[in-house]
């Protein structure tokens, strides 16, 4: 609807997706937190990731699309979802096995304040649960698997494609570490929106991330003692995002 160029009110893109016009705003606040548009009542845009992908995928069938729209999910944009923030930069780790409720449960501790709405809180970690064990959404991303006990166990099981990995890794570090060109391995795999965190990735499978992104000159690794990762990839993180949307045109 946005790309088209009709989305001018609520109203209007209520009528192009056929639900109430008053459901249209809590969409709007997913499309921000999802990375692909932002907008008020009146005024709508898409992101660059959402231009892009409005192009080269429109109806989000690329592995690498369901792994984009859950970093930003789980990353800290425009707006934050503080639900899916928590999840996968604090509470999950590889090979977590747990409830929903617990995540609930630590969502509502670890929050400076009481929540008002605690009701809110359970809703989102419901929903969290589906979106990534149901065969639609991100489900397909096997991040989340249902145990026979009724409990989840996280874990990273099919790696993403190394242009991915590459745009969230540099995405990140623009963001977070823009005043330095060197990490250290440990670092990738721990601390929050970096690539252990966000694709619950073992610290081996980090390892093999950063041999990828290596081989195809976009950073170095060093194999010693603080095991340094240095950046050589200073463009925007988008110009690796249409390198992939083209070769899967």
């Amino acid at each position: 609807c946005i790309a088209t160029g009709k989305a001018t009110s609520d109203e209007a893109v209520g009528a192009y997706i056929g639900v109430n016009p008053y459901k249209v705003e809590g969409l709007r606040g997913w499309l921000c937190k999802l990375g692909v548009a932002s907008g008020t009542a009146k005024e709508y845009r898409l992101s660059p990731f959402g231009a892009t992908v409005a192009v080269h995928d429109p109806d989000l069938a690329l592995p690498g699309t369901l792994w984009l729209l859950h970093y930003f999910l789980a990353s800290e944009h425009e707006e934050r979802s503080e639900v899916w923030h928590r999840c996968f930069n604090e509470f999950l780790y590889p090979g977590k096995l747990f409830a929903r409720e617990e995540l609930g449960a630590y969502v509502e501790r670890s929050l400076s304040e009481s929540p008002a709405n605690k009701a809110g809180v359970e809703s989102d970690s419901k929903e969290l649960i589906k979106t990534y064990t149901q065969p639609v959404g991100l489900g397909p991303l096997g991040l989340l698997t249902r145990q026979a006990d009724k409990r989840l166990l996280a874990g990273l099981h099919t790696l993403p494609e190394p242009l991915i990995v590459a745009f969230v890794l540099f995405d990140v570090w623009h963001r977070r570490y823009d005043d330095t060109n060197a990490l250290r391995l440990s670092q990738l795999v721990s601390e929050p929106e970096t690539l252990g965190r966000i694709f619950l990735a073992t610290p081996a499978q980090v390892r093999e991330f950063v041999l990828h992104l290596q081989a195809q000159g976009l950073l170095n690794y060093a194999d010693t003692q603080h095991e340094p990762v240095t950046r050589r990839f200073h463009d925007e993180p988008m110009l690796l995002l249409e390198q992939y949307y083209h070769q899967k045109s």
